[in-house]
């Protein structure tokens, strides 16, 4: 296993920078321009919790297995993006990126909580999932070089083996975040806001 990630050091640390970018871009762009209303769901909840409006039962139903098939297959879906030069695949890790930096421009005390235990891994899937579609890309070109797909793969085994253990890291990975999100992420929330 240490070879492989001395083998994809490049890939894996091009696949943070760039996620890395956009998330914490997302979340100061978002804080610069929130202005007052930076923190106004935690306020909310600790203002509920103080006049005694808020409802004890917070809980709500996800479905485990629901949530992991859908980051599955966003995460295959960027790593399939590989044959498109990554184009697309970038573009998916980057709306994920955003999606996941800008809450926490708006209320950071409020998202830790809720999105951090499962979202740390949950994103580093999709760090996978990039650094999977570059492997591919990278196949792809030096395809196109020998214009022989056969003894491209044939002389490229270990590519091959990386990309699938990137797989299934992937997998156990998305399988870790879904069962904190849908079992324990309400535990969580309560404990951060003592509801």
């Amino acid at each position: 296993m240490k070879d492989f990630f001395k083998r994809n050091k490049k890939v894996l640390l091009i696949s943070l920078i760039i996620f890395l970018i956009f998330a914490v871009g997302a979340a100061i762009f978002t804080l610069a321009t929130i202005g007052d209303q930076y923190g106004m769901i935690s306020a909310n909840i600790s203002a509920m919790k103080a006049n005694g409006t808020i409802q004890n039962d917070t809980s709500f139903m996800m479905d485990t297995f629901e949530i992991f098939l859908h980051n599955l297959v966003a995460d295959l879906i960027v790593i399939v993006g590989g044959l498109l030069f990554s184009i697309v695949s970038v573009l998916i890790v980057i709306y994920n990126a955003v999606s996941i930096g800008a809450p926490f421009g708006m209320d950071f005390a409020f998202f830790a909580p809720t999105i951090l235990p499962h979202g740390i891994i949950e994103y580093s899937a999709s760090v996978f999932s990039l650094a999977a579609a570059f492997k591919i890309t990278q196949l792809e070109i030096k395809m196109i070089k020998n214009r022989s797909f056969k003894n491209t793969l044939a002389e490229h085994k270990r590519e091959l083996k990386d990309i699938l253990i990137m797989v299934v890291i992937i997998v156990i990975l998305l399988a870790i975040a879904a069962v904190i999100e849908c079992n324990f992420i309400d535990i969580i929330v309560r404990w951060a806001f003592g509801i």
